[in-house]
């Protein structure tokens, strides 16, 4: 900062980019002209931009900003009028605590330039640098932002078709959202939103991210379970579009340095679309997520959530119950609300007082008593259960058992007469009881009233207008058994892709479960404390399905792809194997397939000794490794002799 009290034409002559001559003449053309030294010298074509942003970075200290990459707030911009932005070619582009403005400028080092901005924003100027091309750019854009952002929209939008026309918010919010709505009724900014939201509904999208990079601001949605990129948009665009947003979900725009949550309601395409925003401050400004939550979807029945008829009758039978809790898993985002509802649909009747409490109400249902929980204004899980456990309850359905409270009145709510239905976050069925226990739950308290637990995990069904067949060996069947088969190859399905879906090979999604009955083994288990991992073994024993089993049917099917099951379920943990003889899917702990009692295990049936897969009959004692289930009991091939020919000898002359 020592040069930094020389004025510019001085440092230009000091480091020879310019000699006295050249900047007596553009001196005197500024008199003339009015405009600053800098921008004559570049007009001229004495020096050239970068070397002069340069010279000034480097005497002088300053930090040297891109003005295409950096997003100029809003509030910082109101600030400065255009005129005297474009007379002393300087642009406000943040405001630094609450009376400090920060301002790009090409020369500042005037310093009547800067008291002039100083007297008229009213608080203190702190200079930075920019190249007058990027400042002259910035101010045609933040100044004429709707000229600006309609070149965009127009290169997006193809029609108005696509456009958002009524967004409404719940009876407190109406009036000033429609004030709103009419104040800024067809500009670009309110036209590329509405398109985003529309799209987002379009596609089916469960979740719209909008992300700020370095040089971009990129938009993806979340569409049957995968982020999908959708739009990249300049930079620049980043702070109207957040900012438009945050007004519709009543959150503050000024507020940029702290987490918000807020609620948008919109109607499209005739339907009541609830959005929850979530903003978030990262590197480059604030990532925005909306899940996005169609209130009016089509009822889904039980039957077409993808459950095999023997989850599916137990999981009946569950919901049966007069009494008891349910609980369903699995991580976000794989459909446990919607197995809920579906649930809850299936045992709607007249004669049943039916209570939900969330957070919030995704989806309303007629006939429902939906009660929707906001930590903010003090309205807990817990307290809302209290209050409906005196409201004459048949059936309570928690949307998620997050503490040790709302958990001890839930199954307190189970053993009184009531059926409850719930969700909690584990891995898998078996770990839903030690979760429980974890949450402070006693032991017996969980063995007497849990009925049943269903695991659900979603995976994409492949699409039906590119659907092929392909050979796959046995190592990529590996990735769920571990298994080969005779041929060791099998036929399979796979998505070609096409423009229906997007060049994925996917459309849709379906469930694949696995669902854990208590009984009285179970039961006497979970009172002693046994290990989940102990639990799932014993669980299996007693004839539960796991979930990587119920996947590999699917992909023997044809319903989906083993990439797709692999990507939803943990294989390590949850292998499974396929009989080389019926070719069903068994439980990895099984020796002999359970349908045509077929040997798929691991270890001889006569001497117990470890076999490959490959092998026919065990080298120890010579017992065949296929034999059939009643033959596991008879008595061991003879051993036999020196003067006996090989086995394969024998088998060719019998």
């Amino acid at each position: 900062m020592a040069s930094g009290h020389k004025r510019l034409g001085e440092l230009l002559v000091e480091s020879r980019l310019i000699d006295a001559a050249q900047l007596d003449a553009a001196i005197a053309e500024q008199k003339k002209s009015g405009l600053m030294l800098g921008t004559i010298l570049l007009e001229q074509g004495v020096v050239q931009e970068k070397a002069l942003m340069d010279l000034l970075h480097r005497q002088l200290g300053m930090p040297l900003v891109d003005l295409e990459t950096m997003v100029a707030d809003e509030l910082a911009i109101a600030k400065i009028k255009e005129d005297m932005a474009r007379k002393y070619c300087a642009l406000p582009v943040e405001i630094e605590g609450r009376k400090t403005l920060v301002v790009a400028m090409a020369d500042p080092m005037n310093v009547a330039a800067i008291e002039d901005l100083r007297f008229h924003a009213g608080m203190f100027i702190k200079p930075v640098l920019a190249s007058p091309s990027q400042i002259n750019e910035a101010i045609e854009r933040h100044y004429h932002l709707d000229t600006s952002m309609n070149e965009v929209v127009q290169s997006i939008i193809q029609g108005e078709n696509d456009v958002v026309v009524n967004a409404v918010a719940d009876d407190d919010e109406r009036q000033a959202i429609d004030e709103l709505m009419r104040e800024a009724e067809g500009r670009p900014i309110v036209r590329l939103a509405n398109w985003l939201l529309h799209r987002a509904v379009e596609e089916g999208a469960s979740d719209v991210h909008i992300e700020p990079q370095g040089s971009e601001l990129i938009v993806r949605l979340r569409i049957d379970g995968l982020l999908r990129e959708e739009q990249r948009l300049p930079k620049w665009t980043q702070s109207a579009i957040v900012s438009r947003l945050k007004v519709l979900s009543n959150l503050d725009i000024a507020e940029k340095r702290q987490p918000q949550d807020g609620r948008l309601v919109a109607e499209i395409g005739g339907r009541r679309i609830d959005m929850r925003v979530s903003t978030l401050p990262v590197t480059g400004g604030e990532k925005l997520v909306m899940r996005v939550v169609d209130t009016r979807r089509r009822e889904v029945d039980l039957e077409v959530l993808g459950m095999a008829e023997r989850e599916l009758a137990q999981l009946k039978d569950f919901l049966a119950r007069p009494q008891g809790i349910v609980l369903v898993t699995g991580p976000t985002g794989s459909g446990k609300t919607t197995l809920l509802y579906s649930a809850l649909q299936s045992i709607q009747d007249v004669t049943r007082n039916i209570t939900t409490v969330e957070d919030p109400v995704e989806y309303q249902i007629p006939g429902l008593n939906q009660v929707h929980v906001d930590e903010k204004a003090k309205k807990t899980f817990a307290g809302a259960l209290r209050a409906i456990l005196r409201q004459d309850p048949d059936v309570i359905m928690i949307g998620e058992i997050r503490d040790t409270e709302t958990a001890q009145i839930a199954f307190r709510a189970s053993v009184t007469g009531h059926l409850v239905l719930s969700t909690v976050h584990t891995n898998d069925a078996a770990g839903a009881v030690t979760r429980l226990i974890d949450l402070g739950l006693e032991p017996f308290m969980v063995a007497s009233s849990l009925v049943g637990v269903v695991s659900i995990r979603l995976v994409r069904t492949i699409c039906p207008h590119c659907r092929e067949l392909y050979e796959a060996d046995a190592a990529t069947l590996q990735r769920l058994s571990g298994a080969t088969t005779a041929d060791a190859h099998v036929t399979l399905h796979r998505g070609a892709g096409c423009a229906k879906c997007r060049n994925t090979g996917y459309a849709g999604r379906t469930g694949i479960f696995e669902v854990l009955p208590m009984n009285d083994t179970m039961r006497a288990h979970i009172g002693r404390g046994t290990s989940d991992s102990e639990l799932r073994k014993l669980a299996i024993q007693e004839g539960m399905r796991p979930i990587s089993e119920h996947g590999l049917e699917k992909v023997l099917a044809g319903q989906t792809t083993i990439d797709e099951v692999a990507r939803v379920v943990y294989l390590p943990e949850q292998s499974v194997k396929m009989c080389n003889s019926c070719s069903n899917v068994v439980a990895h702990e099984f020796e002999f397939c359970p349908h045509c009692g077929h040997f798929v295990g691991e270890h001889c049936g006569g001497c117990k000794r470890r076999m490959d897969v490959r092998w026919t009959f065990c080298p120890t004692c010579g017992t065949e490794g296929r034999k059939s289930a009643a033959q596991a009991t008879a008595k061991p091939a003879r051993k036999r002799g020196p003067k006996d020919p090989p086995s394969g000898i024998l088998r060719r002359v019998g």
